[in-house]
């Protein structure tokens, strides 16, 4: 079987001040990056459910005292049936890989598409109009990325599990995100 390997994360939070569109492009990679950990999953997941079948297949042929089935037969039975197995797994993880490959492919899309809609409004920031509206959108903007980071973080989490290896926690509770967020939009209106 072939070994579980944790995606990379392959975004980076900006250092830029706030902006709608900066938020996005975050916002587009972290559940670019959660995509990327559900396939993980998927891919760990089969390895460990087709290793417990393999095992359990193993065990069921060899306990068979029939005398027809003797030690050749047995080998041969357990020989296909590791065969098949193999032909699972690696389906999966070329099914993984091309998924992972398309969602780098539409992430990339989507902030060089995000990149350019800045560029072409660009002239638009410092008319009063977009500034109230952007001062109303950004706390919800800001909302939305720490929702998705719980997103991301509560993936990798599940990754890490399925994958047979220690979770690790982030401190933040979920119930003082969503309250310092929901104070946030209150203030902004």
């Amino acid at each position: 079987m072939a070994a579980f390997h944790q995606p990379e994360r392959t975004f980076r939070m900006s250092t830029a001040p706030a902006s709608l569109n900066t938020i996005a492009i975050d916002v587009v990679g972290h559940y670019g990056q959660t995509a990327k950990n559900l396939l993980a999953t998927y891919r760990a997941g089969t390895e460990r459910a087709v290793g417990a079948i393999s095992t359990g297949y193993k065990r069921l042929v060899d306990k068979q005292p029939l005398p027809w089935i003797h030690g050749e037969v047995k080998a041969n039975l357990v020989g296909t049936q590791q065969r098949v197995a193999r032909l699972v797994v690696d389906s999966v993880t070329r099914i993984a890989e091309r998924a992972d490959s398309t969602v780098d492919s539409v992430s990339g899309r989507t902030v060089q598409g995000i990149e350019a809609f800045g560029r072409r409004t660009e002239w638009a920031q410092d008319m009063m109009v977009v500034g109230a509206i952007r001062k109303i959108n950004l706390p919800v903007a800001r909302l939305s990325l720490q929702i998705a980071g719980r997103v991301d973080d509560a993936s990798r989490r599940l990754s890490q599990r399925v994958a047979g290896k220690p979770v690790v926690r982030t401190a933040k509770s979920t119930k003082t995100t969503v309250k310092r967020a929901k104070r946030a939009v209150r203030a902004a209106a």
